[in-house]
């Protein structure tokens, strides 16, 4: 584990790898729900990676399903994290993209 990223300028760009969880070997890395959750800004050249149970990890968003970024919206249909721009070309099969309604 890294160590927390002490730049404000970077809280835009923190995100949430693990939501109240933990996996690790001690538990044979099954899921372990947890108080603490796992969070990892994703500045450029900042490697700051933390566990924490403070309560501004409610307000941060998790990370795009596709690039890993910080997602801004949810897929309608299976209901994953993206970023506007994975999510145009994120699709279902018969359901073509979900960002666009086909009615």
């Amino acid at each position: 584990m890294g160590t927390a990223c002490r730049n404000r300028d970077h809280r835009a760009l923190w995100i949430v790898v693990q939501r109240n969880y933990n996996r690790s070997a001690f538990n044979g890395y099954r899921i372990t729900r947890s108080a603490y959750s796992l969070v990892r800004c994703t500045a450029p050249g900042c490697n700051g990676t933390w566990r924490t149970r403070a309560a501004f990890v409610d307000t941060l968003p998790d990370p795009c399903t596709g690039c890993g970024q910080p997602a801004e919206t949810s897929c309608r249909i299976c209901r994953r994290p993206y970023c506007q721009t994975c999510l145009t070309t994120h699709h279902h099969e018969g359901y073509g993209t979900p960002a666009t309604d086909d009615r």
